[in-house]
């Protein structure tokens, strides 16, 4: 055997695997364990955790929701770093490959099945065109894929950190009121996990009417995404968390044409992170899809893109693994003696 430690590590979550890389994907996975970061000091706690009951690996690679820079991870939205050296050592692994979590989640687009995919916009597929990756977690992740004659090149990138820009008065006034503590303000800051109880906020100064007991609720709560998520489409509806979603959907809709259109991937935007997946066949996506498609005179480029919401919950693990594997086959190559 010739075993990869796989891992998505998250602002929330982490996510660990054992890959056999001489077997088959799908049939390669040795162990896997997912973990709550909230209850780990450092993400060295969880590994030593993890392969106290594994077989020892002898390769890894870890998507990380950071900046990777001269080997390590330092996490965005956690206050964790990670050293690509210092996992080696530490564990007495032979190699360690540390990317971003968007470059594995991308790296897993030509693993997915159309049954762990939801289409929300058909479109009209270009193969081996360019596929590109948004993903509201509690973050928000941007990427891309470049795969055609058995190149595989994915990348991930920090384009939830651009400006946000609004595109009615009612997002200038929620503009407004973010710069009242953040400046500049970011796609991040209302497209994510992070953002959803920022329109919350800005919209519970205005008029719009509210459920009492949900509004208690969300305001006691630690983490209010999901009580706002769940309160726009539960049995009694809360036009105050409706509201708060439908405008998080424009917004992450607008700027999730901007990716396509500065990646031109014909052959698919894809959303990934865990907050969609969640409203499908609760919401409507119309909001996401008429912001998408608003792009002047591109709109008709707009309707040609097929737009799928990621279903797989752990498909950022499943691209660590495959891209480690495209590594690891790298890695092992013979080198070549010119003398």
């Amino acid at each position: 055997m010739a075993l990869l430690l796989a891992a998505d590590i998250g602002g929330t979550k982490s996510d660990l695997a054992i890959i056999d890389l001489l077997q088959q994907p799908g049939a390669d996975t040795v162990r896997h364990k997912r973990y709550r970061n909230r209850e780990f000091t450092d993400f060295e706690t969880i590994l030593a955790d993890f392969l106290s009951n594994s077989p020892v690996p002898e390769y890894g690679c870890l998507g990380v929701a950071a900046v990777i820079k001269n080997d390590t991870a330092n996490l965005t939205n956690l206050d964790w770093s990670l050293s690509q050296e210092t996992l080696q050592e530490q564990f007495g692994l032979k190699k360690v490959w540390l990317i971003n979590d968007l470059t594995a989640v991308c790296a897993s687009l030509p693993l997915l099945r159309k049954d762990e995919l939801f289409t929300i916009q058909t479109g009209q597929p270009a193969n081996h065109g360019i596929r590109a990756v948004i993903a509201p977690g509690t973050g928000l992740g941007e990427g891309f894929l470049l795969n055609r004659e058995n190149c595989l090149f994915p990348q991930g990138s920090e384009g939830g950190h651009c400006d946000f820009a609004p595109l009615n008065k009612e997002q200038e006034k929620l503009l407004s009121f973010m710069q009242q503590k953040y400046r500049p303000v970011s796609y991040e800051l209302l497209c994510s996990g992070l953002g959803i109880p920022h329109i919350f906020d800005y919209f519970s100064t205005t008029d719009i009417p509210r459920d009492a007991k949900r509004f208690a609720l969300i305001t006691a709560a630690i983490d209010r995404t999901p009580f706002i998520v769940e309160g726009a489409h539960a049995k009694t509806v809360c036009p105050l968390c409706a509201k708060t979603l439908s405008v998080f959907l424009e917004i992450l809709g607008s700027e999730a044409g901007n990716l396509a259109l500065k990646t031109y991937c014909v052959d698919g935007l894809f959303i990934g992170g865990g907050i969609l997946p969640r409203l499908v066949e609760h919401v409507s996506f119309t909001p996401f899809l008429a912001n998408f498609r608003q792009k002047e005179k591109m709109t008709k480029l707009m309707e040609s893109i097929p737009v799928h919401i990621i279903m797989k919950k752990d498909a950022a693990l499943l691209g660590s693994a495959h891209y480690g594997r495209h590594l690891y086959q790298s890695y092992k190559l013979p080198t070549t003696d010119n003398h």
